[in-house]
């Protein structure tokens, strides 16, 4: 009679291939995707950043829960970690609100960007690489195009990249992340048209100055350059609709 197997054999999960350290010896590297908690910060952040969940809003966590399809625990870490940025306000007794930006509040927010992305341009000039140079150039030529058509989600976007690739140019992750959480908080500016109308322009010909001085290598001219196109935003300030 043939064989039959007498016991289940052994459950086997897969491993990631091992490799070699500096030293020759096998290790396993396991590579792990966002968690929930991540996922679902992501996520809350995204509309709360693109006005889906506008200032003011209220919403308690279940409701959270229901729009964005995620269970509470994640969520509840989620909304943690976005009190503690700014964004969201947990009101007793009625739930969480979408954070207001007051004028005071936004003013702020540019001296905060002035102060950090001065010192950021003039590492920059610096250290910055041929490639990440082009990168800055192509970002400008998009940017030139959006102007006659006044799209500014578009130019929002191109704002962002043209900020960070500056923030990759300096060479130092600490102040990357700073620019990051900030420049994050700057994009309700753009959503809440607390710009002044024709101020694309003026933006583009300040972007193109920070550019030359970071092309020239000159640390100096860079972090004048940024200095004095974050002190433009401030004086083409409106006050926000509502």
């Amino acid at each position: 009679m043939p064989a039959t197997a007498s016991a289940a054999q052994p459950i086997r999960t897969s491993r990631a291939a091992p490799s070699r350290d500096a030293n020759g010896s096998a290790s396993t590297r396991i590579r792990k995707g966002p968690s929930l908690a991540e996922q679902a910060y992501d996520e809350i952040k995204r509309r709360i950043l693109s006005l889906e969940f506008g200032p003011g809003q209220l919403f308690n966590e279940l409701m959270i829960c229901e729009l964005i399809g995620f269970s509470r625990s994640p969520v509840h870490h989620a909304i943690q970690r976005l009190k503690l940025e700014g964004l969201i306000d947990i009101i007793p007794r009625k739930g969480l609100q979408i954070r207001r930006e007051s004028m005071d509040e936004i003013l702020d927010l540019l001296e905060a960007r002035w102060a950090v992305e001065a010192n950021v341009a003039a590492l920059a000039a610096q250290r910055r690489t041929d490639e990440q140079l082009v990168r800055m150039r192509a970002l400008l030529a998009a940017s030139s195009e959006l102007n006659r058509d006044d799209d500014r989600d578009r130019f929002m976007q191109i704002d962002h990249d043209f900020h960070a690739v500056i923030a990759e140019a300096a060479g130092n992750s600490a102040l990357t992340d700073i620019m990051r959480s900030l420049h994050e908080r700057s994009a309700r500016l753009w959503k809440l048209r607390v710009l002044a109308p024709g101020d694309l322009p003026h933006t583009q010909d300040e972007h193109h100055a920070v550019l030359e001085a970071i092309e020239a290598r000159d640390s100096v001219a860079a972090s004048n350059a940024m200095a004095a196109h974050l002190a433009s935003l401030r004086r083409r300030r409106v006050a926000p609709a509502g």
